[in-house]
């Protein structure tokens, strides 16, 4: 089968690699359609050679395992990468994302491929059969919406909190839409401005210039000059660190659902979150129940996550829209192995 892999200098090729097979208990998915993480750009430059990334994903089921519940062949279906084991110290405290078991699991080879194979607690927890009306391109969306959705629930926001954006690609996006639907007003920001304005047109959020003092002005006026309630940073956390800080009120919230190039170092004025008594947190993945409720949100059209789909490539054309993700010409890239 076909399959987009990474070198070990951080570029993706079209290659012949071997089928999967599908494991005891498991299956075969023909991958139909998978999205372009920023997570995948970001793990571009220190990927082992020969890996293949991608785990946005939905598709066919092509083949199950001997002992195989659940699903059949010819069932569409979405599924995520990585299982918590729901029993370790970080899973009984709400931290998933963090378990051993969590970071070891993956799809097989990856979403970026022809076929990729499901484990069985892949099938057990994380995957889930499409309804008729939905579209392959709309349930793969399922995974990176589940990671908001979690990002909105540790935001521990309420009803008539001020809350600055900060990064809008589709995860930035999605944030606020959950936010909107929550009560939460929405200040939005992002360096492309027609970013912003789709926020504001889609989700009902405020759009901030990104010009520092009409920025400043405009959540002080939102904020009766207090500042904001909470700043999420969706996007360049280090360089935009100082920024979100100055931006949020004494008492309240810096949430980091972005990071910066493995290695980098960020200088931090530690005063400015000591004084204010600032909470600095972070939020990382997903869990099963945050990728139920995201794809129950997909289902019902709760989530407009197809506005958010800006270019859809054969995934020979992969490297064409890795470009147009990082020039900003796109937002969410759908790659189709298969149709």
């Amino acid at each position: 089968m076909k399959a987009a892999v990474v070198n070990k200098k951080g570029r993706v090729f079209i290659r012949e690699v071997a089928d999967p097979r599908p494991p005891k208990g498991g299956l075969v998915m023909r991958v139909t359609a998978v999205g372009i993480c920023g997570s995948d750009l970001a793990k571009l430059g220190h990927a082992p050679d020969g890996t293949v990334l991608g785990h946005e994903v939905a598709g066919i089921v092509e083949e199950i395992g001997s002992g195989t519940e659940g699903f059949r062949p010819g069932d569409r279906i979405t599924a995520a990468h990585h299982i918590p084991c729901g029993r370790c110290i970080y899973c009984r405290r709400g931290n998933e994302s963090q378990c051993e078991l969590f970071r070891s699991t993956d799809l097989d080879p990856g979403g970026w491929a022809e076929y990729l194979a499901l484990s069985p607690r892949h099938i057990r927890h994380v995957s889930f059969l499409l309804p008729h009306k939905l579209s392959d391109e709309e349930a793969s969306m399922t995974e990176p919406l589940g990671c908001c959705v979690r990002a909105a629930r540790r935001a521990e926001v309420s009803r008539g909190d001020v809350v600055v954006v900060i990064g809008l690609g589709p995860v930035g996006l999605m944030i606020t839409a959950l936010l909107r639907r929550k009560g939460v007003t929405v200040l939005a920001l992002d360096k492309i401005l027609s970013r912003s304005r789709l926020a504001a047109q889609l989700f009902g959020a405020t759009a901030l210039p990104r010009a520092a003092a009409p920025l400043k002005r405009a959540v002080d006026g939102a904020t009766k000059n207090r500042g904001a309630d909470q700043v999420i940073l969706c996007a360049g956390a280090g360089s935009t660190l100082p920024l979100a800080l100055s931006l949020i009120r004494r008492g309240g919230k810096l949430h980091l659902f972005s990071g910066v190039d493995e290695g980098k170092e960020i200088p931090i004025d530690i005063n400015a979150i000591y004084k204010k008594e600032i909470r600095l947190f972070s939020t990382y993945s997903s869990s099963p129940e945050d990728l139920g409720e995201a794809f129950r949100l997909i289902r019902r059209g709760s989530i407009p996550v197809k506005e958010l789909i800006t270019h859809r490539l054969p995934l020979t054309r992969i490297e064409e829209g890795i470009e147009a993700i990082r020039r900003g010409r796109a937002l969410k890239v759908i790659l189709e192995p298969t149709s």
